[in-house]
This record gives structure tokens, C-alpha cells and sequence, in this order.
């Protein structure tokens, strides 16, 4: 059975609007006319209804990384999602410092809530503690990575093209420890 993905939901955590710009990169490659945006910053999020998915859609779920992990409110409103089986292409976006295990614990968010992660992502954006006098990924995305995410899209049309049933496909494989590491700590400043 050949899937028939028609429409893209953009489901991002992104207090910096860097993972958004890297998420609506890799939607642009993708080629989808349907688009929805599902901004889940904003601090009344958790308190909206569950949002559901729908069939022949494809989700695109991304994250920022802080110390290792996926921000905790992040995980807290990404649970307010059910995914219903639904296709998702899951991305992190780190401050060029390490992504730890932040990866994997979206894909096993993800999972948990009935997405089936088909695809996965790493990028960088600037660091949150980045600044004139110690800059860290300053300026990223620049132009270069949000041609990277537009190509990794393309990528991902090609792969949808063909994508069987999600209850044929297999587990996405994707680099982290489990259980997680704890987060690094940071030192008060």
C-alpha cells in the first residue's frame, strides 16, 4: 500500500523562531501545497485541546535542544498531540554544542504519541547563550542551512513518493543513549 500524503503539519517549539525557520526550510523542499503551522510556544499551549491527525498528512516536529535534551516544555506539549499513525519527519536544531540524546527522546515522543517518525534531522541555530563579546553559531541558520533543510526536504519528498503504510514501515534508527543521560547542568552566572 503506496501513501498519499497531501498535507504538511509544521509542529514546532521555537522561542528563538530558529527551529521554526529551519522546519518551514525543510517544508519548502518538500513541495506540499497544504500547509498548517502548529506553533507550540506560546505558554498557553498545554492548555488548548488535544490537536489530532489525520490521514495522508505528514508532520514535521521540531525542537531545540538546551543541555543535551528536549526543552521539558517542549515534551509537556508535544503530548498534547495524537498522532493517529501519522508520517512525521523529526528535527532538532542545537546551538553547535552537542545534541546529546535529544534526538532520540523526540523520536520516542513522537512514538508515544502515535507519530511513526520516518525521517530525522540535525541542524544548527545560533546558541541561546550566544553574544557580541562570546558568539556561538552566531547568525545560523544562515542561507547555508536553510539550503541544507530545503535539500533535506527534497529528500524527504522522494522518500513520501514511495512511503508503504505506516504500519509497514520500521523504526527510524537514530543516534542517542537510553536511558538518556541527565542533563549538563549549567553554572549560575
Amino acid at each position: 500500500i503506496i501513501m498519499n500524503i497531501n498535507s504538511l503539519k509544521l509542529i514546532y517549539f521555537s522561542p528563538t523562531q530558529t527551529t521554526r525557520k529551519i522546519v518551514e526550510g525543510i517544508a519548502q523542499g518538500i513541495q506540499i501545497a497544504e500547509v498548517e503551522l502548529v506553533d507550540l510556544t506560546p505558554p498557553d499551549t498545554i492548555m488548548r485541546k488535544l490537536m489530532e491527525m489525520h490521514r495522508n498528512e505528514l508532520a514535521i516536529i521540531g525542537s531545540p535542544v538546551y543541555t543535551g535534551r528536549l526543552p521539558t516544555d517542549a515534551i509537556h506539549r508535544l503530548q498534547r498531540l495524537r498522532g493517529n499513525n501519522t508520517p512525521a519527519v523529526i528535527v532538532v536544531i542545537y546551538g553547535n554544542r552537542a545534541y546529546e540524546d535529544a534526538l532520540l527522546e523526540l523520536r520516542d515522543v513522537a512514538l508515544k504519541t502515535g507519530f511513526k517518525p520516518v525521517a530525522a534531522g540535525i541542524f544548527i541555530g545560533e546558541h541561546s547563550l550566544s553574544n557580541n563579546a562570546t558568539p556561538i553559531a552566531a547568525g545560523r541558520p544562515d542561507a547555508e542551512d536553510l539550503r541544507k533543510a530545503n535539500e533535506f526536504g527534497k529528500m524527504i519528498h522522494q522518500k513520501i513518493r514511495n512511503m508503504q503504510a505506516p504500519d509497514e514501515m520500521s523504526l527510524l534508527q537514530v543516534p542517542g543513549n537510553s536511558p538518556y543521560r541527565e542533563p549538563t547542568v549549567l553554572p549560575k552566572i
